[in-house]
């Protein structure tokens, strides 16, 4: 029974090993953060927001080769259809785009009990991206960060399309 037990062990033992390996091989990954959408605008207003979060792992430390990455990633995957033209609304998109870390690991979710809460603007020292554009102003402007540990932002580059803005 002690050996059955002991060899049960090992084998998740290996089984989470290389698990864990898989996750860190240091490749590139993109991926939207569950649960964290939201559509921000009532009835009686004239703009619509739609906000959107997404992780990226291994992000490349190259500030010109984050902002292409990001715009791949949301021209590979288009916001626009998902919030359908309103007549007499205008839309303004919000994607954010963050690293992994200690405080704001991959498989985060948002967290609203009764004795705690977790919300993405509780982690803006890992935001590491974003764009923003709308109907009225459809370039698109893209914020680039390289951040501390801490989240002190070290360098930021902003850019409108493709044009690098001094």
């Amino acid at each position: 029974m002690n050996i059955l037990v002991m060899m049960i062990g090992i084998f998740l033992i290996l089984i989470m090993g290389c698990t864990n390996n898989e996750e860190s091989s240091g490749e590139t990954q993109v991926f939207e953060i569950a649960n964290t959408e939201e559509v921000i605008g009532k009835k009686d207003e004239e703009v619509v927001t739609l906000r959107k979060h997404y992780m990226i792992l291994n992000p490349p430390k190259d500030l010109k080769e984050l902002k292409e990455l990001v715009e791949k990633y949301s021209n590979d995957y288009p916001v626009e259809d998902e919030m359908k033209v309103i007549e007499g609304k205008n839309r303004t998109f919000y994607l954010s785009f963050y690293r992994e870390s200690e405080d704001l690991p991959r498989d985060w979710q948002p967290d609203e009990s009764y004795m705690n809460t977790d919300r993405m603007e509780h982690h803006k020292q890992d935001l590491i991206t974003s764009i923003i554009w709308s109907d009225a102003e459809p370039q698109r402007e893209y914020n680039v960060y390289d951040k501390s540990k801490e989240g002190n932002i070290n360098k930021r580059l902003q850019f409108i399309e493709d044009q690098l803005v001094e």
